[in-house]
């Protein structure tokens, strides 16, 4: 049996060197095997047959478009599960497109802070397209300040600022009044 280097295989298909090299590392060649790097590769005989009757192998990428391709649709049928489970609604193809992109535990992380969120989420796209966008994460999750502590000292009107006075002077009273 005569076996072939990734060079002569190079010139026998017409190729280049570096074609042949990603084949073999994608497994288009089954019988290659490299006994040191100092020698590199060798192909036997009938992978070059094989390769140029076009048999065998094209079963076999088939078979792997195929896995790629239900294990595509798998995720995104998970993908929209989560979407359902968080909003209780169908998402929208962009939506699903946007989130299949980013993947699976993107997508999960992404519903968890928008189920996690102190705020009910009125467009949960817009939610989904911002937490993205700005690269959140389920350790970052908004907290919902009350009004009055969220305003600055110049954001406060008369009355906001007289009403807080009071109050300083109401906690500052003692409960039990003390008579001489």
């Amino acid at each position: 049996m005569k076996v072939y280097t990734v060079k002569e295989m190079a010139t026998a298909l017409g190729k280049h060197e570096e074609t042949i090299k990603r084949w073999l590392r994608s497994g288009k060649f089954p019988n290659a095997f490299r006994n040191s790097d100092k020698e590199g590769w060798k192909i036997p005989e009938d992978d070059l047959v094989h390769i140029k009757q076009g048999t065998g192998f094209v079963k076999e990428d088939s078979q792997q478009s195929q896995q790629v391709v239900q294990q595509e649709f798998e995720e995104l049928e998970l993908v929209k599960l989560a979407y359902e489970t968080v909003t209780l609604t169908s998402p929208t193809e962009e939506i699903l497109t946007l989130l299949s992109v980013v993947g699976i535990k993107r997508t999960l992380e992404i519903l968890l802070i928008m189920q996690q969120s102190t705020n009910k989420v009125k467009k949960p796209d817009g939610f989904i397209k911002k937490a993205i966008r700005e690269n959140w994460s389920p350790t970052t999750i908004s907290v919902k300040l009350p009004k009055k502590q969220g305003k600055h000292i110049y954001d406060l009107t008369q009355q906001d600022y007289e009403a807080m006075e009071n109050q300083k002077q109401h906690e500052y009273q003692s409960k039990v009044p003390l008579f001489n």
